[in-house]
C-alpha cells in the first residue's frame, strides 16, 4: 500500500482540525434553510434526530431544530408513514448502500401531505461501522419527472393539499386534472401507488393525527376540521389505516411516543388493548 505523502497528511490534518474548531449547526443545517422546498436531517442508528435544518423541524409541526432532537418520526406521524420512513432508515443502515431520489409521502408544515424525493445517505464511524443516516428532501416540482409527463397530477395532488378539509370526491379530482375518473385512478397508481382516494383519507388522517397529538379539540371538531363527514367517519378511518380508534390515539400516544427504537407507538398500543370489535 502507497503511503500518503507529507503534504497530503498536512491537508487532511488541516481540514480535520478546521472541521473540528467549528461549532455545530454552522454548516449544512442552515445552508438548507437557505434553499426554498429543500430539507436535511441526521438521525442515529435508532432512527432518533441527531440533527437537521430548521425549515425540516416546521415540517414537523415545530418551531425549532431542538424539539425534534432524540426524537423519531413515529412522535410526528402516523404510522403509515412513519414505518416506511423507518423500514427505509434500517434498510440504509444494513446494507450500507443509500437510498436516492425516493418519491414519497411525507407531512407539511400546514398539517398537509406532499411528495417529496428523497435520498438518505449511511454515515459511518471511525471504526467503519454505520452509525446512522443523513438525509435530504424536496418538493416536487413541474419540471421533475414525476409532474412533467403529466401536469395534471400535480394540479390534483395540490388541490387535495389546499381543500382536504372540504368535501371532495374523486369525481372533483378528475374535472380538476382534465382527466377522465378511470385514467386519473390508473396515473395515481402508477406515479404515486396510492388512488386518489386514499391520499385524501391519508391527508385527513395525518392533519387529524396531529390535532389528536397536539390540541384538546373535540373528537366531533377535529373530524370536520380535517374533512371527514363526522366522527364516525372518521373513527372508520382510523381503525382502516391505523387499527386504532383516534379516542385511544389520544390517551395513550404520550405514553407510546416514549418507545425507541422506532417502534411504533400504535402498534405497541394495539398489543395491549382488546381488539376493536
Amino acid at each position: 500500500m502507497i503511503s500518503p505523502s507529507p503534504e497530503l497528511e498536512l491537508l487532511e490534518s488541516r481540514i480535520n482540525d478546521f472541521y473540528n474548531s467549528l461549532q455545530p449547526g454552522q454548516l449544512l443545517e442552515s445552508l438548507f434553510d437557505s434553499v426554498p422546498g429543500a430539507f436535511y436531517f441526521v438521525k442515529d442508528c435508532d432512527s432518533r434526530f441527531i440533527s437537521g435544518s430548521l425549515s425540516f423541524a416546521k415540517t414537523l409541526g415545530e418551531t425549532s431544530v431542538e424539539a425534534i432532537l432524540g426524537k423519531t418520526d413515529y412522535d410526528f406521524s402516523p404510522d403509515f408513514l412513519a414505518d416506511g420512513f423507518y423500514a427505509d432508515d434500517q434498510q440504509v443502515m444494513a446494507s450500507g448502500v443509500a437510498i436516492r431520489d425516493k418519491l414519497e409521502l411525507v407531512p407539511t408544515a400546514d398539517g398537509s401531505l406532499d411528495w417529496l424525493s428523497t435520498t438518505k445517505i449511511p454515515l459511518f464511524g471511525k471504526t467503519g461501522v454505520v452509525v446512522g443516516i443523513a438525509g435530504v428532501a424536496r418538493l416536487i416540482t413541474d419540471s421533475d419527472s414525476v409532474y412533467a409527463g403529466h401536469p395534471e397530477m400535480h394540479l390534483i395532488v395540490a388541490y387535495v393539499r389546499q381543500h382536504y378539509r372540504e368535501k371532495i370526491s374523486v369525481s372533483d379530482l378528475a374535472k380538476i386534472g382534465g382527466i377522465s375518473v378511470s385514467s386519473q385512478e390508473r396515473l395515481f397508481k402508477k406515479t404515486f401507488g396510492l388512488t386518489p382516494l386514499m391520499y385524501i383519507r391519508r391527508t385527513r388522517l395525518n392533519a387529524a393525527c396531529r390535532m389528536l397529538r397536539e390540541t384538546k379539540v373535540s373528537l366531533p371538531e377535529i373530524a370536520t376540521q380535517c374533512g371527514f363527514n363526522d366522527q364516525t367517519n372518521m373513527t372508520r378511518a382510523f381503525r382502516l389505516e391505523l387499527k386504532i380508534t383516534p379516542l385511544k390515539y389520544r390517551r395513550n400516544f404520550s405514553n407510546a411516543s416514549t418507545l425507541r427504537k422506532g417502534k411504533s407507538p400504535s402498534v405497541f398500543l394495539r398489543s395491549q388493548l382488546e381488539p376493536i370489535s
